[in-house]
């Protein structure tokens, strides 16, 4: 009930549960009011070591253990320190994600258009324009857009509602996808077996048929969603416009995810300065 107070998605809580459970095995029912950061710290060199644990499967136990024993003692559950408080966070690098650049994304739908896969372009083309994750994409039914505007409502992360638009080419996909539709089912995706297409089955179609269009890149429909804002980024579009497109509630999360590729433009004039260096004889040494 907490952590859906809190608007955490599905995901998140079953993460939750599954490394509270963990622990409370781990530590044999132990009472909790006798945890003590020994105990946590066993824990995570376990999960590290028995159980081959990345270390962004530790950091999130970790987010997990801290939250449950900051609420329990918080709500007076527990009388006792918070144990987590002597247990060192675990580091993680951050990997700069994958993504479409707009030659690849092209490359991508000209394969789906030479298949005649009208699901197939309609889905990509949707997910691309509006920056939408997959479960926001998911749930949706045929009267859910809005094509005179070109708009749709959804529930993101937090049960929060937001307004989403998608290209005038995408309308045109759609349009061409619904039309071909002979059924009268509600979902605005549906599967060959004529169910509401899952979203495993739509992780699966995007990874094969980046690859079946010859692009060697690990690409999920997450990547989809960092392409296009990663392209809009790239064309001058502002942070804040990127903020609002992509649903964050806090500016901080679209610049520490967008901050890289301003490292384009560095790159750019680095080049431009050594390159007028080297005109210059500056780096005649002699």
């Amino acid at each position: 009930m907490v952590c859906k107070n809190k608007g955490l998605t599905e995901r998140t809580i079953d993460g939750f549960g599954s490394d509270l459970s963990l622990f409370l095995r781990f530590i044999n029912n132990k009472d909790l009011s006798k945890t003590t950061h020994i105990d946590v710290e066993d824990f995570m060199a376990y999960c590290q070591n028995e159980r081959n644990n990345s270390n962004w499967a530790l950091a999130r136990k970790y987010t997990s253990l801290n939250s449950f024993f900051t609420t329990m003692i918080k709500k007076e559950y527990l009388d006792i320190r918070n144990p987590m408080d002597k247990v060192d966070k675990v580091k993680i690098r951050k990997k700069v994600k994958e993504y479409l650049t707009v030659d690849e994304y092209n490359k991508v739908i000209d394969y789906l258009e030479k298949e005649n896969d009208l699901r197939g372009v309609a889905l990509f083309v949707l997910m691309y324009s509006s920056a939408c994750r997959i479960s926001e994409i998911h749930q949706l039914n045929r009267n859910s857009l809005d094509f005179k505007n070109r708009q749709f409502k959804v529930v993101g992360k937090g049960d929060k509602e937001r307004m989403c638009f998608f290209s005038e080419q995408s309308k045109e996909k759609l349009l061409n996808y619904l039309n071909s539709r002979i059924d009268g089912l509600e979902p605005l995706f549906i599967s060959r077996e004529s169910n509401r297409w899952s979203k495993n089955a739509i992780q699966r179609f995007v990874k094969s048929t980046v690859k079946k269009a010859g692009i060697n890149k690990y690409i999920t429909p997450h990547c989809l969603r960092h392409s296009i804002l990663t392209n809009m980024r790239l064309s001058g579009t502002s942070i804040e416009d990127l903020q609002l497109l992509a649903g964050h509630s806090s500016l901080q999360t679209t610049q520490s995810i967008y901050t890289h590729v301003g490292l384009e433009d560095v790159k750019d004039n680095f080049d431009k300065f050594h390159s007028k260096c080297k005109e210059g004889g500056i780096y005649d040494i002699r």
